[in-house]
Parts: structure tokens; sequence; C-alpha cells
């Protein structure tokens, strides 16, 4: 048996929800924004990269076996939940709900870039300095993958923390056609103010959404709101997903060929990938 080299950044069972048959090997359409022709692929091909995981350590997969069978079990419940009773889990499994808000938040490649930016930005800096001047420190910039992997093991904890003080509410939708479309990015994190550009988990007025499902998004705030189910009109959906492809990296994911958008004029349109140009659309 080969060596396993293909890791996922995002939990194949969680892209099983955003399919018809809702397993790792179910097909769902994947658009790349590049617009390059849209595909049909499965959960279990998507979302991966070769050794995305593999650590300097006696065994190299420590940390990729450690999400797969300690973490993604308990996201794996919180789903089966939602989708089983469509509601937000009980204090003890909403905990693995957040779990799976924090991994989506910190798992991605684009998320590993920002943590990366300024220790290369550094470490740069201090090789441009001339070989005369003595650093004796110089190798305490380095860094490598397993160092990346460590700190986003470290956030965890933290991000938890930033999840578990806010208010949640689940939108679903129960019409078969009025689906929601997900991502290789799909932790949403927006703030009204468009002149607010640098903010963060805890910034004031902040909203996240993220797509539990192709019937369910999760809102979460900091400030006080109603929680609980609400359900979710073709207007929501289709601000979601539009939204939704501005933060997407390569690759969104719909379980349909057709889903709706908002229009330039804000209202919900049906985007077919078969019969429209993807620049119009998009």
């Amino acid at each position: 048996m080969g060596r396993q080299a293909g890791h996922h950044y995002i939990p194949a069972s969680y892209l099983a929800g955003f399919t018809e048959g809702e397993t790792k090997e179910s097909i769902f359409w994947s658009i790349p924004i590049d617009n390059k022709k849209p595909f049909q692929t499965s959960p279990i091909k998507s979302c991966k990269k070769r050794d995305y995981y593999t650590i300097e350590h006696e065994n190299s997969l420590l940390v990729e076996h450690w999400y797969a069978n300690e973490i993604e079990p308990k996201i794996k419940q919180a789903l089966e939940y939602i989708s089983l009773h469509k509601t937000l889990p009980p204090k003890d499994e909403m905990q693995y709900l957040l779990l799976l808000a924090a991994t989506l938040y910190l798992r991605t490649p684009s998320s590993r870039s920002t943590r990366e930016a300024p220790l290369k930005r550094t470490q740069e800096i201090v090789d441009s300095i001339d070989k005369d001047v003595n650093i004796s420190n110089r190798d305490a910039f380095k860094f490598n993958q397993t160092d990346l992997i460590t700190s986003e093991l470290k956030l965890i904890s933290t991000v938890m923390e930033c999840l578990s003080n806010k208010y949640y509410c689940l939108l679903i939708s129960d019409d078969p056609n009025t689906n929601f479309i997900t991502s290789d990015c799909p932790f949403l994190l927006m703030h009204p103010n468009s002149k607010v550009q640098y903010y963060g988990l805890n910034t004031k007025d902040i909203e996240l959404s993220i797509p539990i499902s192709k019937n369910a998004v999760l809102v979460g705030r900091n400030e006080e709101m109603k929680e609980g189910v609400f359900e979710a009109n073709k207007k929501f959906v289709a601000a979601f997903n539009s939204n939704l492809i501005t933060f997407t990296d390569k690759f969104f994911y719909s379980n349909q060929s057709k889903f709706y958008l908002l229009d330039d004029n804000g209202a919900p349109i049906v985007w077919d990938i078969n019969n429209f140009e993807r620049s119009n659309a998009l």
C-alpha cells in the first residue's frame, strides 16, 4: 500500500452534506473561480493537498491521523444532529459544531498563508542583511511546515474560546431547489462597515456565517441576538451564496447545476452552470 500523501484540509464528511447522496463518494459540482469549466467530483477527492499535514516526526502523519480519528468524528456527530433534528445541537454537542467552525477557520491554505506571511517576511529581512553583520541567532528566524502546523494546533483552543462566547442561529432552507453552496474557504467573517478593513473574531459588529450543509447555514455574532432556528428564504440563500463566492480560494461546490445568486440589483436569480457564461454570472 502506498504512502498516504493526499491530506484533506476540509473534512470530506463535511463536504458530503453538499451532495445529493450525502456520502464522501457522492457527486457534486466543483466550480473553479478562474473561469475554467465546472466539473463533477466527490468530497473524497476535494479540498486536499499533497503532504499538507506531513510533519517532521517519526510518525509524519501524526497530525493527519489526529484530525481524522479524533476531531472529524466529533464534527460529524454535530452535523448529523442538525441533519436529523433541524436545530442547533444541545450544549455538549454544540462544542463539536464550534470545533467544525474553528477548524474551517484555521485549516485552509489561505489561513495558513496568512500565518506564514509575517514569518516569511521576517526571515527574508534577516537573510537580506549582509553576511558580514553578525546575527548570532539567525537560525531562530527560520521556520518550516511543522512550525506552521504546530501554530495551527495551538490556535484551536483560542479560536474555540472566541466562538463559544457568541450568539448563534441556524438558517434552514426546506426547498430542495433552494440550496446553499460551500467552498474551499467556507468560513465567512464580515463587517457591515465596508471602511473597516481589518477585523477579527472579537471585533464589534462582525458576523460570521458558515454553510453547515446544502440546507443550513450557521450565523454567529458577538452582540446579543435572538437565537434558534429560522427559515432561509431565496434572497437569503442567494445573498449567502454570492458572499461565499467572494471568499472562495479556488473552488466552490454545489449539489446541483443550478443555484441562487444575487443579480446586480440585489435580486435572487438562478445561475445555471450549463447555460451561463461565468464572467457574466460572477
